[in-house]
């Protein structure tokens, strides 16, 4: 019975040790799931860390993106996005000047292809609400007069809008999102994590001294996968028609907005994927290398430093930038 009393306290001992040099660092990966920016997001630490570590982090993930989708969605009136569209002006300082003026750097890179003032024709055409509808030319025609990413302005922090037109920052405020959480991972020292916005992917590290493999959905394929990308701290980010459409008549009406037509994109690709370390860059492009075509697009991407680039066809057959073409290259077909 002593022998018994004994190693009880010890085993005692050695709990209250253990409790008191602090709290017990977690072994398994840590995943939180969140809504914001009109989509799931998610963050998975491989990083061996405490819980209140964990906690902590997430609590500043959850605060920036709540920061962001206030300020950059258009539905919300207190926005700095609803406020410019109602007024054509406003001050923009901080992040509002610096992604207005990555706007317009993507769009004169794309020939407008790429084109946040694109807003009146999203509205008319109202793929991701439950009010679509098919217009007629005369309305898109008119509309599409308010479409000009030259309209918009910036000046001494201010920007204004010359022709009555509005923005939407759906195609680029997720990629850069993603960029200013990647700096709330470094410096609280996160080494080897995950960040999904709704599908926007930032591999932050390796895991297991390996590269994150990141999937590229097979176009309509039911989550099904036509490849894996390794990527190690850079950003993996898809424009498709299949990712959000309506289907009238047989026919497919992309959420993805042409801005010389005021049509849905139609051309001859399903889906283009960007790569690239930085993910602001990544989501712009992704959308107007989408709505410029296969040989437009696969011609500015071989021609942009710093990216590369995956695209599908209509027939889903993949057509590769020139650096992922080469030995050792970054994709693995399925």
């Amino acid at each position: 019975m002593k022998r018994i009393i004994s190693l009880l306290l010890i085993v005692s001992i050695m709990v209250l040790c253990c409790s008191c040099g602090g709290e017990k660092t977690l072994k398994k990966p840590y995943s939180d799931s969140f809504r914001a920016f009109d989509t799931m997001c998610s963050i998975t630490i491989y990083d061996h860390k405490t819980l209140k570590e964990y906690n902590d982090i997430m609590r500043k993930v959850r605060s920036t993106c709540t920061k962001y989708d206030y300020g950059f969605d258009k539905y919300t009136p207190s926005s700095f996005v609803s406020i410019f569209n109602s007024k054509k002006h406003n001050i923009a300082k901080g992040d509002n000047y610096e992604i207005l003026k990555k706007s317009i750097e993507y769009s004169e890179m794309t020939n407008g292809y790429f084109d946040i003032t694109i807003s009146p024709i999203v509205e008319l055409w109202g793929v991701n609400t439950n009010h679509f509808k098919v217009p007629n030319n005369i309305k898109i025609k008119q509309l599409l007069n308010k479409v000009d990413y030259k309209q918009l302005h910036l000046k001494e922090h201010t920007a204004h809008l010359t022709k009555g037109g509005s923005i939407d920052l759906g195609a680029i405020a997720k990629g850069y999102v993603t960029d200013k959480l990647v700096k709330v991972f470094k410096n609280m020292n996160v080494k080897s994590a995950i960040i999904d916005l709704g599908g926007n992917i930032y591999a932050i590290g390796s895991k297991n001294n390996q590269p994150f493999k990141v999937g590229i959905n097979k176009p309509f394929g039911n989550g099904e996968l036509i490849g894996t990308v390794k990527a190690k701290d850079t950003s993996v980010i898809t424009a498709g028609i299949y990712q959000r459409y309506k289907e009238k008549n047989g026919k497919i009406y992309s959420h993805i907005m042409d801005p010389k037509t005021g049509k849905p994109v139609d051309n001859d690709l399903n889906s283009v994927t960007v790569i690239s370390k930085d993910a602001t860059v990544a989501d712009a492009l992704s959308t107007g290398f989408m709505v410029m075509g296969l040989n437009e697009g696969m011609a500015l991407a071989n021609k942009t430093n710093n990216i590369e680039a995956v695209f599908i066809d209509k027939d889903n057959k993949l057509h590769l930038t020139d650096g992922l073409k080469q030995e050792g290259r970054e994709i693995i077909i399925k």
